[in-house]
């Protein structure tokens, strides 16, 4: 049987049965694979810029996308995922070597599948957002790693899947401020139906038994609009041990709101921490 793996680079294939507390693994069945998955405890924690490595997966590529999608549709090549590389305004872009021995940059995440029957579903159902920097980091997050979920499509339909990993930005304004237009990461999954989806948070619902109990209707949460500070000015003074200024009066934090006013609601708004209104903000529906 064949066997779609994910695993952290500092794994080999020979070691995959003596890993022991090196690693903990999930497998699933997709179709006519077995999708095992593969976690260190510190996930991938190095930031970079363009280029980040990813938890290696094997899957299938269509094949038309060695071929500028003039010949070869409905074929498939069996290639491993070993990167991916943000550039900022586009879609991901993910690095494969074929088992023929290239090496593909860059390729759309709906160029990939792990059931030769997935349906070919629109790249903008499977990524919601363009990279928000040419800054990325990549993280396999030990608390979701056994975790199902479902993903919610642009088109209101809905696909269970499995986490794998996540991508997140910084560096920039797009990539790190909060409100409508501010960041979005972009959790990697592997659909039921056979595709792959880079999602952000509010697209996805998870599981865990032991834990969530799923909601039945979609929470009305809204988007955090503030960032929050605690370094402000203060005295000077020459003691290692200072007294701290009474400042009752001032806000308890900075609050920047740089992405619009939220419209309807509390007019008035809700009150901070300090007991002053907060601005009335819109709603970011797609975060």
């Amino acid at each position: 049987m064949n066997c779609v793996r994910l695993f952290d680079n500092s794994i080999a294939h020979d070691e995959s049965l003596s890993v022991g507390r090196r690693a903990s693994w999930i497998q699933f069945r997709a179709g006519t694979f077995d999708l095992q998955v593969w976690f260190t405890p510190r996930g991938i924690h190095e930031l970079a810029t363009l280029n980040v490595d990813v938890p290696r997966f094997y899957c299938l590529l269509r094949k038309e996308f060695l071929y500028d999608g003039t010949a070869h549709h409905g074929e498939f090549v069996k290639v491993c995922v070993f990167g991916a590389a943000s550039i900022y305004g586009r879609a991901l872009g993910f690095h494969v070597l074929t088992e023929n021995g290239a090496v593909i940059w860059r390729l759309p995440i709906h160029s990939l599948c792990h059931k030769e029957d997935a349906p070919v579903q629109p790249l903008d159902w499977l990524q919601f957002w363009d990279c928000f920097s040419y800054d990325i980091s990549c993280t396999a997050f030990d608390r979701l790693a056994n975790c199902r979920v479902r993903v919610r499509l642009r088109d209101g339909s809905s696909e269970g899947g499995q986490y794998m990993f996540t991508l997140d930005w910084y560096g920039g304004e797009d990539a790190e401020e909060a409100g409508d237009g501010g960041h979005k990461c972009a959790h990697v999954i592997a659909l039921d139906n056979g595709n792959f989806a880079a999602q952000p948070n509010n697209r996805v619902q998870w599981f865990c038994p032991a834990f969530v109990t799923p909601w039945t209707e979609k929470p009305d949460y809204l988007t955090n609009t503030s960032v929050w500070k605690v370094e402000r000015e203060t005295e000077t003074t020459d003691g290692f041990f200072y007294d701290d200024v009474v400042r009752a009066s001032q806000p308890s934090q900075v609050g920047l709101y740089a992405k619009g006013l939220r419209v309807g609601g509390n007019a008035t708004g809700a009150p901070e921490s300090n007991g002053q209104p907060r601005p009335v903000m819109n709603p970011d529906t797609d975060h």
